[in-house]
This record gives C-alpha cells, structure tokens and sequence, in this order.
C-alpha cells in the first residue's frame, strides 16, 4: 500500500501481501492461497498426511493394473500374487499347477500396462502378459520398491539411499539416477510430469518430480493431483483397505482385508486437528498520526463446530496495556474498530475446532482512516463527540450496504463475460444478445458463440459468418457453394472473343427445361411463370443459393438445416448435404465431403454359387485355348481386366 499514488486507504492481509505475522501457535498456511487453518495432528503440521496421498502412492502390497477395476494384491506370508477381476473377487494371477517359485517375503508388487514387477529384498521379477511370460530377473540386494515406466523401463529403489536404478525388462542396466531428495523414499511411481517420489524425512511427508533430463524439485498435492489420476484407493490400515469406484447407481464403496475377503465398509479415519491455534501481527502501520482506523473485514469459511474470534488494539507506539484489546462479538467477521486514535493496529487472530474440522481464514481488511457519510453533515451535527460516535456508527450501517451496491455494480462487466459467468447464466446472456442455443450445445460451445458473436454479427450473412458459425458449433469448416456460378444454361455459337463458355464447361439443358415459350416448347414439358426475363434464366434460376457442404458424421444433418437457416441472409435459399461414400466421374464431388478413395470390388463370377476370383476358384482356358491380351470383340474394360503386352 505505500507505493500507490495516492495515500492508502486499506491494508490486506493474505498469502500475496503478507501476514505480518509476529507470533505463531499451532496455525499453518501462511504461504497458501487457501488461507491461514489449525494445524494437523502428527509429526508434521504442515502436512500432506499418507491418507491425503493414498490414491497416488497406495500401500506397497497394492498396485492399480490397466484397467479402472483391476488390481493386484500381494501376499507376503503366503507369498502369493491375486488379481481383482470385474466381480470384485480377488483371484490367484497364476494357476495352482504352474504357480512360479515367488521369492520369500516379497516386500512390493507394480503394474503398468501388461506388466508385473514383484520386488524382493534380493532380486526383482518382472512379467509380460500380466503374468504369462517372465520377461527378466534384476538382481540387486537391498531393492524396496519398483515402478514400470514406458519404453519397457524399470525403476528400482533401495533401502537407504535415494538413487534410482534403471534397467530393462530383461534386467539389462540402464544407469543410475541421483534425486538429491532428503529423507527414505517411501513412493515411487512413474507417470505423466516424469517420475514421481514420496519421501519421509523425520515424519515430514514430501511429494518430488523428475527424471532423467529434469533435476528433483519439490511438489505440491495440487500438482500431483493435476498431472496424475488418482486411484480408486480411499483407506487402508492395518485390517485392509477400501476402494471407492463409479457404477451406474453412483459411487460405490468396497472394502478387503489384506487376503482379499471381503470386510465391511470401515468408517473413515477422521482428520485429526489441533483444538486451537493463534497468531499475532506486528505493528501495521497506517502512515498517519493519530489515526482513526474505520472497520476490519475477515474473509473466512468456518464450518460447524469451528470458531474465528478476532482482537485488535490500537496505539501511537509499540506500547499498549493488555486491557486495551478490543475483541470482536462471537461470530462477527465485520465490525468497526472502536479504539483511540493512533497510528499502528496490532491484531490478533484466534481459531479453534472440535479436532476434524478447521475454519479457513483467506484475508483480512483493515480500513482506514474512518470515513462515513457523517463527514457530509453540518459541523452542527458533530459538536457532541459522543453524539458524533454514535452518528457515525449508525450511518456506517448504511455505508456498508451502498458499499456493498457500489461493489455489485462495478463488477457487473464481469455479468458480461462469457468464460466467467456460470453455465446456467449462458442462455440469460444469449438473451441479451438475440442469440438462441439448441438443447445438444454443450457449455464451450455455447461460451464460443458468445464469445464470438461481435464478430458474426459485424459479418452477418456473408460466406465467412455462415463457415465461423458452423466450424463453432459442430467442430468442422463447411464447403459452400454459391450454385449461381455453377449451373448455368450453355449457348452454343462460334468459338472466339466474348463467345462465352464452350461445350464441356458448362452443362447443356432443352428448351423445355427452362420456362415455356410459344412456338418453342412442349406443352407440359416446360415450366409455366409468370414474371422475369425468360432470357434471364441462365442468370436467375440459381441465384441467391448456396449448398453447403460437411463431411459424413461431422454434424447432425436437421440440426446444421436449422443453423443455416437462422444464419443465412433473407433472400437467400440454403441447402444442406453431408457427404457419402464414392463419387461419380462426370458429376460434381468435392474431396473431403463425398469422396473416397477406395480399391475396387474383388470380381466374383455369378450363378447359383457365386465364387470370388483368386480365391475360391481356379480359372482354366476355355475351348478356343489360352488368350493373352485384348481380344476384338470381346468386353473389355482398360485399367480393369486388361494387359497391355
């Protein structure tokens, strides 16, 4: 606030200016854009927790296969390997008569694609064709957890240190990699961003991203969250674990004991948090002596069983008596400061919970100096200083909801801004500018077409509206044709300058195409009208229309009608056609709609049992003997069943 031009009015307190904060109890989030809440439970208050990461980095004896509901579940003491199949049954990966020799107590299993990795303290046992074929043993004391990456890699780590190994499925080595991470590498997984590691370091869980060309850096939950799917996994303890999946009656919940039988659902485990957390601001400077400070707005979400109080005291200098605190009404997150005048405001923030929910504190605003609508009454009015308190607290009432007005009014623009505004607010705002949506239109295209309605609008009726129109709507750029140029009567006369278009450019039509004339056409074999230039029709019949034209299954066919009709211009007629398959030599076809390049039919000769040539039959010479080439007076058809020879 002190380099603006001009002098400040109000200070903010959030993750992009600054808490200001001087003393700290059992609060976190002083850096997060989600805003101040009570610590978490554990060695680290910070967080993440290992609940909030399951669905990223479950437990070692799970591991999510290649489709939604498949998983494979380890056995260490048996030691076995089980797959989840689509009835949620838990079923050995190999049968009892050629179940392989697992090595003892296995310690974690990965899967990616059609791949199996089983690691071992001493070796790590890699299968394609989830199970059927062993690929490749990686021997290596010390190994702890594995991850299958593309290009027929695997990523081993050990115990106790922080370097990964790569090699092939084979078990071919491929190198080592240094991550520079701090703490035991606890997770590892490879996905879209690189590699992906989970570390603990003395309690403190850490989520890092890498690879081989990109050095480790650290990463938040969010990032994680955006670059990777998460997982069906949502519990696991010591008795099993439960799967949260979608089914056609919504999402399911399904919880296995660590063998694979089915248990009942176990209820979630509750998010611990500390009862309460405090913090405290330095001095915050106002900039002006004496000041009146005006009003504190907390913006804060604070959940059943939660509380916010806020406490503030104000003075010329660091000096202040405990007794000078003002504390807020319980549950009030906007008042007015009721304090002396003076320079710096102190403030105090309190947060408190029932230990599994946490208010969230996003900003704080200190307005000053005061200001209300007092200040425009008569000096008369303010000669009674307890009178003038009073006055102004009860105009701020006032000040406050016209402050509220004055807000709703300058963010009205943002009413108008079609990737802002909500998805129910699209057809309101089509409203406003004559523009109606079909019930198949889905948000962005409906965002789209008000996005780019200034323009249509500006070119309304021209060729390039009408493609812009479509192209948003259906996702493909039309072929129009204007059939004013294309089909025209041909006169037949003298080649030579201003002779006009000669046979074979144009198409021929009879007299009795066009309209009837006396002496010229047949009767009922011409058209009758009444009006124009029957020396015109050339001109005229195709004016003012146009064809246009899409790909096969690029759009539905009455609905892009129903386009063209609100967009073409009035004196126009539009005609709608998608394309179909093959053209015709001699007819007008247009590549990309009705066009496809295809080989021919294979020959098949008739009768009763007809047999397809060079397949079901063998071809001998007739009884004139053996023919090469054309014969005269046979059918043939060049480039079909012809040689040249």
């Amino acid at each position: 606030m002190t380099c603006a031009p001009h002098p400040a009015t109000f200070r903010l307190l959030d993750a992009h200016v600054g808490w200001d904060e001087s003393a700290v109890h059992d609060l976190v989030g002083f850096a997060e854009e989600d805003g101040l809440r009570l610590a978490a439970c554990g060695g680290w208050p910070q967080g993440p927790t290992r609940a909030e990461l399951l669905p990223w980095f479950p437990d070692p004896r799970l591991a999510p296969g290649c489709r939604p509901c498949s998983w494979y579940l380890l056995l260490p003491d048996a030691p076995s390997l089980l797959r989840r199949d689509g009835c949620g049954q838990w079923l050995p990966v190999w049968p009892p008569d050629c179940h392989p020799d697992l090595p003892r107590a296995p310690l974690s299993v990965a899967a990616r694609g059609h791949r199996l990795a089983v690691v071992a303290p001493d070796r790590v046992l890699v299968w394609r064709r989830q199970g059927e074929q062993l690929a490749g043993v990686i021997p290596g004391r010390g190994a702890r957890l594995a991850a299958l990456a593309g290009g027929d890699e695997v990523w081993v780590a050990r115990a106790g240190s922080t370097r990964l190994w790569r090699f092939s499925s084979a078990g071919r080595p491929r190198g080592v990699l240094r991550t520079g991470v701090t703490g035991e590498i606890i997770g590892l997984r490879t996905g879209p961003g690189g590699v992906w590691l989970l570390t603990d370091d003395g309690g403190r869980l850490r989520v890092h991203r890498g690879g081989p060309r990109t050095p480790f850096a650290p990463a938040t939950v969010d990032e994680l969250a955006a670059a990777v799917p998460p997982s069906a996994l949502v519990e696991a303890d010591g008795d099993g674990f439960c799967l949260r999946e979608n089914s056609a009656d919504g999402p399911v919940t399904t919880c296995y004991t660590w063998q694979g039988a089915p248990r009942p659902e176990a209820p979630p485990a509750p998010v611990c948090h500390v009862p309460a957390g405090s913090y405290r601001t330095r001095l915050i400077d106002s900039g002006v002596s004496r000041c009146r400070w005006h009003r504190v707005r907390v913006d804060a979400d604070v959940p059943p069983g939660t509380a916010v109080a806020v406490d503030l005291v104000v003075s010329e200098d660091e000096h202040y008596a405990d007794s000078d605190w003002q504390s807020a009404p319980p549950g009030v997150t906007d008042f007015l400061v009721d304090q002396p005048p003076g320079r710096f405001l102190t403030l105090r923030l309190r947060l408190s919970g029932d230990g599994t929910a946490t208010p969230l504190v996003r900003r704080i605003r200190l307005d000053f100096p005061r200001t209300t609508s007092a200040d425009l009454l008569p000096p008369a009015f303010r000669q009674d200083p307890a009178a003038d308190d009073f006055t102004e607290r009860f105009l701020s009432l006032f000040d406050a909801t016209l402050a509220e007005l004055d807000r709703v009014i300058e963010r009205y623009p943002a009413l108008l801004d079609p990737a802002g505004v909500p998805d129910r607010v699209l057809p309101w705002l089509a409203g406003l500018l004559g523009l109606s949506f079909e019930a198949g239109w889905d948000a962005p295209t409906r965002r789209a077409l008000l996005a780019a309605a200034p323009a249509l609008y500006r070119r309304r009726g021209t060729p390039w509206a009408l493609r812009e129109a479509v192209r948003i709507v259906f996702g493909a750029t039309p072929v129009l044709d204007e059939l004013a140029a294309d089909r025209r009567w041909a006169q037949v006369r003298a080649s030579g300058a201003g002779s006009g278009p000669g046979l074979g450019a144009v198409r021929l039509f009879g007299r009795s195409a066009s309209r009837f004339r006396v002496g010229g056409s047949a009767l009922g074999a011409a058209p009758l009208r009444a009006f124009g230039d029957p020396d015109s029709d050339p001109l005229t019949a195709h004016a003012h229309r146009f064809r246009v034209l899409l790909p096969a299954g690029s759009a539905d066919e009455d609905a892009l009608r129903r386009l063209v009709g609100r967009q073409a211009p009035a004196h126009t007629v539009g005609a709608v056609r998608l394309g179909g398959r093959g053209f015709v030599v001699g007819a007008q076809s247009t590549v990309g709609v009705d066009t496809a390049f295809v080989p021919p039919r294979p020959p098949v000769l008739g009768g009763a049992r007809p047999v397809r040539l060079n397949r079901d039959a063998v071809l001998r010479p007739g009884p004139r003997g053996a023919r090469r080439g054309v014969g005269v007076g046979v059918v043939s058809a060049v480039g079909v069943h012809t040689r040249m020879s």
